[in-house]
């Protein structure tokens, strides 16, 4: 099973494959910039992804690059792709100037299972494959990633170590009494977990994470997401079906479960077949979709006129765009009538797809109709993203107008899209109203909740450095002020003394360190190094937390000592 998730991140795997591989490496360090980016909730353009990569930006309109590409889906990908391309870079551990962990030392170090740590990789811990002594290639970790993903993922290294302190019964027990709770009425995850954590004094948190983890690994029979066809946990075709989900081809399964190959692919079938009758399809009904002839008048229907807009030469972008937000005002509209055949055919497409899952009987199920159902909600998808598309400059209008001082416009576009999104699923296009009136209200109403609730946390957020000079004047009495600031610049230097050329210039400009005492803005340095505010901003973070960790004695008894 193909373990890329989106087609232009596979797609650009194999254009650099085909690059020298004098290029290996630069491309293997700007795929650990753009994990330092990237976050699970948000999309990124293809275009600005592949410019971080390569330095290059895709050709305008070519197939596969319009659209944003989502980060739970790219952050993985993301990862693979640097094993993939590690592959052929030639990469030795022995000639490695810097410290790398294998899988089984990254999972002693941190006291977690190794399994812990390939979740880990799904959430961005990036490693490369060098070859060992043996003259084999093996996946390890180069210590400057696990730092990396340490410092952006605390809390999740904090989980898995403490997870790891469980016994294996404890876990059965824990999954037991929740089952039991479930059994006789709970219906939340939090409600479970509170009342288990009160009976075992464990944190709530753990509980929960258990619970997840069950669930997890028992799609369709775990705890909370059960079939309606439910499978025990301990049916072997549920094994089956997530080793098949991880990878596994059905001759190793025969051979591992010691099973006919016809019976395994039975059992896939089956629980194809029990995992989409879990799965919720949400669309808007119409009663044209119960017509005999709906399928040649919704999917293949007599248009009066075209379904996009014709562009004019003279189309005007707004000022100040980027130019993978600017390729968006070239992208034509949808008219009100080609706005209402997709609409019309996305939810149509879920409902015949709905209907046909609900008629399923999975002991019976055959692999073609199951293809037949995944293939209609795979066109609805498309088309969704055809009116997601269309509409993507509408975000870009609503985002300028709220920008204010201190706002970064890629992230309020961002929320923005998910608002957007989310509102295609859920319009009533048989209203008869444009879709744009209804999009608006949905993302300015997110936007007038999400916005001061950013810049409340902007307001509460102090860097290190102030956090520093605020203890430093509260513990200090003012006649020593000049003593002890002295000294605090003594260290201060020594500090900095650590750090390369551009690293040391950002932190100085950054915290007026400098002669004139006026702290600069991200924006204002990255004019001056020729580098956009958010690389100023990864280098800034990178510093301070190197020396956070190798000054911390330092700090320590400067302001208790």
């Amino acid at each position: 099973m193909d373990k890329y998730q989106l087609q232009p991140i596979r797609d650009l795997l194999e254009q650099l494959k085909r690059g020298p591989r004098r290029f290996r490496l630069a491309q293997l360090l700007n795929i650990e910039f753009l994990l330092s980016v990237v976050e699970l909730d948000k999309a990124y353009p293809y275009d600005f992804v592949c410019h971080s990569l390569t330095g290059y930006r895709p050709v305008a309109n070519a197939p596969g690059t319009a659209g944003l590409l989502d980060g739970s889906r790219l952050l993985p990908d993301l990862v693979s792709l640097a094993e993939d391309l590690s592959s052929d870079a030639g990469l030795a551990i022995s000639s490695w100037p810097e410290t790398v962990c294998t899988v089984t030392d990254l999972a002693r170090r941190f006291d977690v299972s190794t399994k812990t740590v390939f979740r880990w990789r799904r959430r961005g811990l990036v490693g490369w494959r060098f070859k060992f002594a043996d003259g084999r290639l093996r996946l390890a970790f180069a210590d400057r990633c696990v730092r990396r993903f340490v410092a952006q993922h605390v809390d999740v290294v904090t989980r898995g170590s403490n997870f790891s302190q469980l016994t294996k019964d404890e876990r059965q027990q824990i999954v037991a009494r929740a089952r039991e709770l479930v059994d006789t009425g709970y219906r939340t995850v939090n409600a479970v977990a509170r009342s288990i954590a009160g009976q075992t004094g464990r944190a709530v948190e753990t509980i929960r994470l258990i619970l997840k983890h069950y669930d997890e690994a028992h799609p369709g029979a775990g705890l909370f997401n059960r079939s309606p066809l439910r499978v025990e946990a301990d049916d072997q075709r549920l094994a089956v079906w997530e080793a098949y989900l991880d990878g596994a081809k059905v001759e190793e399964l025969a051979r591992r479960f010691q099973q006919p190959v016809a019976w395994v692919y039975a059992a896939i079938t089956q629980m194809r077949a029990r995992d989409l009758r879990a799965r919720k399809i949400e669309f808007v009904g119409s009663p044209d979709f119960e017509a005999p002839d709906a399928d040649r008048t919704i999917l293949h229907p007599a248009l009066s006129g075209p379904l996009r807009q014709e562009m004019s030469a003279a189309q005007r972008v707004p000022a100040g765009l980027p130019p993978y937000l600017a390729h968006l005002f070239r992208i034509p509209l949808l008219t009100r009538e080609g706005e209402q055949t997709l609409f019309r055919q996305m939810n149509y497409l879920k409902f015949k797809a709905r209907r046909l899952i609900e008629q399923l009987d999975p002991d019976s199920v055959r692999a073609a109709e199951l293809d037949r159902i995944e293939a209609l909600l795979d066109q609805a998808g498309r088309i969704k993203n055809e009116i997601v598309q269309a509409n993507l400059r509408l975000v870009v209008s609503i985002a300028k107008r709220h920008l204010g001082p201190g706002d970064d416009l890629f992230e309020l576009v961002s929320d923005g899209n998910i608002s957007l999104m989310r509102a295609v699923d859920k319009f009533d296009f048989t209203r008869g109203f444009k879709f744009s009136t209804y999009a608006s209200w949905a993302i300015m109403r997110n936007y007038a909740r999400s916005i001061p609730e950013q810049r409340r946390h902007a307001d509460r957020y102090q860097t290190g450095w102030d956090e520093l000079l605020d203890n430093f004047t509260a513990c200090r009495p003012v006649e020593n002020d000049t003593e002890h600031l002295a000294g605090v610049r003594g260290v201060v230097d020594r500090m900095l003394a650590t750090l390369d050329v551009r690293e040391r210039d950002i932190l100085r400009q950054r915290y007026g360190l400098d002669g004139g005492g006026q702290p600069r803005t991200l924006e204002q340095i990255g004019r001056e190094l020729g580098v956009s505010k958010e690389r100023v901003r990864q280098l800034e973070a990178r510093a301070v937390s190197r020396l956070r960790g190798e000054f911390e004695a330092d700090l320590e008894r400067l302001l208790g000592g």
